[in-house]
């Protein structure tokens, strides 16, 4: 057997009940062409079990056990050193790969010596027909405010059916997302370790690449999704992980320390910091106190209790999204920018 040119990194993103099922269909659909290094988080103990015996299943497979949870990031820094093929692929572990995913990738990173490559993100689940884009390829949105800058992320064709999206060549990408990216070690050697952030590490780590000289690519032939609405099926340790690990508190941290090392403007963080505390409200209210109070309400015709995270801000790179989505296909924003 050839020895595997990539290693798979499975993180867990913000919950566990999906883990088993994203590593058996990357085993299902991909070609042996890797080997899998699974961070297993400290997931519940069904779910670890069930990666035991997906490891003993798999003789390229290995878990890599923690005794407390951890941040993505953490988890992403604990595999690092443990890279020893010409690329690694992280991949979020409530994510599903479409045939072709890493032979694409790696195809796209030999052929333009890349050294980042990254998919197209889809924002919902493989059987959904309508295969919605979260994002293709990434741009920034920049603009110089006095001495700072005020950068942040476009989502390009975010929301628009895959079928649509027109040009399928691999193309440069100023950003990619941590859901699924593939580097060489190279970078990961040169660039390092992530830095200590529970929001907008893709956004750090984007620009660090860039100011190391590498560039980024979107392969569009590699295609894997994430379907957001998930997040109303998780209950007890899922719910109160997802909950812990975008604690909002961490989050302003993590903003501006990112602001500090980029001399940003803080309105560059609005939007993401909104994100949180809405994301975080959303499953304080699948907490079984609640569910039953907003049971009570509805039945009494009040409706549920608001989420008191007050009105989504519109920033400057949120007009630019909505006027890219309008060119491309006259539509206005119906996906997460985040």
């Amino acid at each position: 057997m050839n020895q595997p040119i990539v290693t798979v990194v499975i993180v867990p993103r913000e919950s566990f009940n999906m883990f088993a099922d994203v590593v058996q269909r990357i085993y299902d659909v991909t070609s042996p062409i890797f080997k899998m290094l699974v961070m297993e988080g400290n997931a519940p103990s069904r779910r670890r079990k069930q990666l035991e015996a997906l490891a003993a299943k798999y003789p390229t497979c290995k878990v890599v056990y923690s005794n407390r949870w951890k941040y993505p990031h953490e988890m992403v820094n604990d595999a690092i050193p443990l890279i020893e093929t010409k690329y690694a692929v992280f991949i979020d572990n409530d994510v599903e790969v479409l045939e072709g995913w890493l032979e694409n990738l790696v195809k796209t990173a030999e052929e333009k010596k890349a050294h980042c490559v990254h998919p197209i993100y889809l924002t919902v689940k493989l059987s959904d027909p309508s295969r919605k884009i979260h994002i293709a390829e990434g741009k920034f949105y920049r603009e110089q405010r006095g001495d700072k800058w005020f950068i942040d992320t476009i989502a390009c064709y975010s929301g628009i059916n895959l079928e649509d999206y027109p040009d399928k060549h691999a193309k440069e990408s100023d950003f990619f997302e941590w859901h699924t990216v593939m580097f060489s070690k190279e970078l990961l050697d040169k660039v390092g370790l992530l830095d200590d952030l529970n929001v907008a590490e893709h956004l750090d780590y984007s620009l660090r690449i860039h100011q190391a000289g590498y560039k980024i690519w979107l392969e569009p032939k590699a295609v894997v999704a994430y379907d957001y609405g998930r997040i109303w099926e998780l209950r007890g340790v899922d719910r109160e992980y997802l909950i812990w690990r975008w604690d909002v508190n961490k989050a302003a941290k993590s903003h501006e320390r990112v602001c500090q090392k980029w001399n940003l403007d803080p309105e560059c963080t609005v939007r993401r910091q909104y994100f949180v505390k809405e994301h975080t409200a959303k499953m304080k209210t699948m907490r079984p106190m609640t569910r039953i109070i907003n049971k009570i309400r509805r039945i009494v015709g009040l409706g549920n209790m608001p989420l008191g995270v007050g009105p989504k801000p519109v920033t400057a790179s949120q007009k630019a999204q909505d006027a890219h989505l309008v060119s491309v296909k006259g539509i206005g924003s119906r996906a997460s920018t985040l």
